[in-house]
């Protein structure tokens, strides 16, 4: 089961409490799962399609609680022959409600004395931040996606038309520091996140919140994988700094030894290249300990960099 999949199984067992989030809900699952037909006569019809059948149940109950629609629901195959699984179908014609539905959602609008449909969002459903997040977790349900952060983190809503993207990023932005994008799909908007923190916040405003915590775990994991790779990495870096540096003194002390001889240099001087020649794969700290007395790192770093100046200069 996708992570995905979690998600909406898990947010489609909660009702809204209050009945203008139950409108705005369905109102954001009809405006981009819902398909307007003419049943003939003039009459109009509504057509809600979900892959999903907790999905098509939750919905089916919720049109009977708030509109007393009797929508029927048919099983059928999916309309993508290469996708496996159920496409599933509530349909209502005007003696069921449609016309109403239509209306109350703001799907349906009047122009000039003419009844035409509306692609945008209907913001007079949208005045308070309940009804803001009903309507996502409706557009979700309808035509939503989330990537298993494991792999990857990016949460859209495919969208049919940019008036209706453009509105779904509004109603995205609206929330504080989410800044959602919209990217155009052959024809269709997605209007997308990828950032994980934001994403988060999300899945909390959607209700999701047993499946926010599995999100939070993997993306601590996560966090704490890269950290410690980071970590590696530069530690990997040093090391190969350390003995590349090594290589480079042994080198001039080697080139020293066969021409002027060791026994030219100071005794300090002539100390450290002798125990660097003794010990090619320790620290400078650790040289620096084995000095009698001790010294500081920084102390062998400056005479073995003098006698690679010598050796330079002989």
């Amino acid at each position: 089961m996708s992570f995905s999949l979690d998600v909406k199984n898990e947010i489609a067992r909660a009702t809204p409490e209050k009945r203008c989030c139950r409108l705005a809900e369905l109102a954001g699952f009809i405006r981009v799962g819902g398909a307007v037909g003419l049943a003939g006569g003039g009459r109009l019809s509504l057509t809600l399609h979900t892959e999903n059948p907790a999905v098509a149940r939750h919905y089916k109950k919720l049109l009977k609680e708030y509109f007393g629609a009797n929508a029927n629901l048919f099983v059928g195959g999916h309309a993508n022959f290469r996708k496996k699984g159920h496409m599933y179908e509530l349909c209502m014609d005007e003696t069921a409600g449609a016309y109403r539905i239509l209306r109350e959602t703001g799907i349906l609008t009047t122009r000039e004395g003419y009844d035409c449909i509306d692609e945008g969002v209907f913001d007079e459903i949208l005045k308070t931040k309940c009804c803001r997040k009903a309507y996502l977790k409706g557009a979700f349900l309808g035509a939503g996606t989330l990537s298993d952060p494991e792999k990857a983190y990016h949460i859209e809503i495919a969208c049919g038309s940019e008036p209706l993207a453009a509105g779904l990023r509004r109603l995205f932005n609206s929330f504080t520091d989410i800044r959602a994008g919209i990217s155009p799909r052959r024809g269709r908007f997605a209007v997308y996140l990828k950032d994980a923190g934001r994403i988060a916040d999300i899945l909390n405003i959607l209700g999701a919140h047993g499946q926010l915590l599995k999100f939070e775990n993997v993306r601590i994991v996560k966090e704490l994988r890269n950290r410690t790779n980071r970590i590696s990495n530069c530690d990997n870096a040093n090391l190969d700094k350390s003995l590349r540096a090594a290589e480079e003194q042994i080198g001039a002390i080697v080139r020293l030894r066969d021409s002027a001889g060791l026994d030219s240099l100071p005794a300090k001087l002539r100390a450290a290249a002798l125990l660097r020649l003794a010990n090619p794969d320790v620290s400078l700290s650790e040289l620096g300990e084995m000095m009698n007395p001790p010294i500081k790192k920084s102390g062998v770093y400056s005479r073995l960099k003098t006698i690679e100046k010598i050796a330079q200069s002989d």
